[in-house]
Formats: C-alpha cells, sequence, structure tokens
C-alpha cells in the first residue's frame, strides 16, 4: 500500500483478507498493524472497526 495514492474498495479487501488491519478515517485508509498493541483501548477496540468507517470513533 502506497502512501498518498487511491485505493479502491477491492484493494482494501484484499489487505484485510491477507491479515492488515485496516480502517478507513475521513478519507484515508490506514493500516494499523504496527499501532494496535499500543492503542489505549486495546485490540479489541482496533478489531471491531476492520474494513469500517472509524471517523466517529476516532473523533469521540
Amino acid at each position: 500500500m502506497q502512501r498518498g495514492g487511491i485505493i479502491t474498495a477491492r484493494a482494501v479487501d484484499d489487505l484485510i483478507a491477507d491479515g492488515h488491519i485496516i480502517v478507513v478515517f475521513e478519507d484515508y485508509v490506514l493500516k494499523l498493524n504496527s499501532w494496535i498493541t499500543k492503542h489505549p483501548g486495546g485490540r479489541l477496540a482496533i478489531l471491531h472497526m476492520v474494513g469500517r468507517d472509524a471517523t466517529d470513533e476516532i473523533k469521540a
């Protein structure tokens, strides 16, 4: 996944199928693989949002 590029929904699905932890924030697709262990709310808070728009949860 390259920075600043456009990614299709199919590419997001493929990344998730390959085990990547992907969420959407505003207009960005975020790969949180290395950050998931640092999340103050724990892994499950992120895993619940994989493949979904997490904008409201991130801003809350």
